[in-house]
């Protein structure tokens, strides 16, 4: 008869599951049995070689710290996006960058900064793409207001420079007073800020002028009879917005009013009404 074997917990194992269990009971022992072998044959060879490079790696672990896989990497492409006005080989040449540098020299601030020196150029976003392109995404420069001299016509960019322009176009813009030339990158900052915050209030705006009196900017907007006082400098949407409320909350009162004066944060000041609405 067959002897059956048993579980620790009494249940009787049969002959098939028997068989299984030496079964694998002999893989393992054959698994184990050809790996001493290989160590004795080759195994300790390896062992000896791992040791010896963590020796050496441990020694030498100052250098390996200043190690630089980009050391390794050439510029080889270069993306540019943006530049309507400006060739591809302007962009490099001025970028100071060349195709086969390394791309451990290449900074991307430093390129960034490079780029925004050119007067066509009002910001750069400089990315590095593995493993070897350079990718360079342009938003140039476009006229925010115009000066008109007698019979000649000045645009300036965002940045306060004087570019050229087309007299139909620069008729579209705000027009500046050309005798307070010394305050052109002030506007610039002021136009475009409110460009930026409130694309459709910079639309109505028709004329801009400096108030040395009042230390601000005279803003006059082709919807309004009035003309509108704004701070010097730290100009934030909430200024703009009150500003389009006022119009929709007290038109009627601004339909008499001389000035409003929004220099100040979080209040609008009415002056100069006209005698007319004054007598009712």
């Amino acid at each position: 008869m067959t002897e059956h074997k048993t579980t620790f917990l009494g249940r009787r194992i049969g002959v098939n599951e028997q068989l299984r269990k030496q079964a694998r009971s002999q893989k393992i022992k054959s698994g184990v049995a050809a790996a001493c072998r290989w160590f004795a044959r080759r195994g300790w060879i390896v062992c000896v070689v791992v040791a010896a490079l963590c020796v050496a790696a441990y020694q030498q672990r100052f250098e390996l710290q200043r190690f630089n896989p980009l050391e390794f990497r050439h510029l080889q492409y270069v993306d540019i996006e943006g530049n309507r006005m400006l060739s591809w080989e302007d962009v490099v040449q001025n970028a100071q960058i060349e195709t086969g540098m390394l791309m451990g020299d290449v900074d991307e601030d430093s390129v960034r900064q490079a780029l925004l020196r050119l007067p066509l150029i009002h910001d750069a976003i400089v990315t590095k793409t593995f493993p070897s392109t350079l990718n360079i995404k342009l938003t140039e420069t476009s006229p925010v207001f115009s000066v008109f001299d007698g019979t000649s016509v000045v645009g300036y960019s965002e940045k306060g420079l004087p570019m050229s322009i087309a007299r139909a176009s620069a008729m579209r813009l705000p027009i500046f007073d050309h005798e307070n030339l010394d305050k052109v990158k002030d506007v610039a900052a002021f136009l475009t800020t409110m460009r930026q915050m409130n694309s459709g209030l910079y639309e109505k705006v028709s004329q801009v002028g400096w108030s040395e009196k009042d230390h601000a900017f005279e803003v006059f907007f082709k919807d309004a009879g009035y003309h509108v006082l704004f701070s010097a400098k730290s100009w934030t949407e909430d200024v703009f917005a009150l500003y389009e409320s006022l119009g929709k909350g007290f038109s009627k009162d601004l339909r008499c009013a001389g000035e409003v004066d929004m220099r100040f944060p979080g209040f609008a000041y009415v002056r100069n009404y006209e005698k007319r609405c004054l007598n009712g």
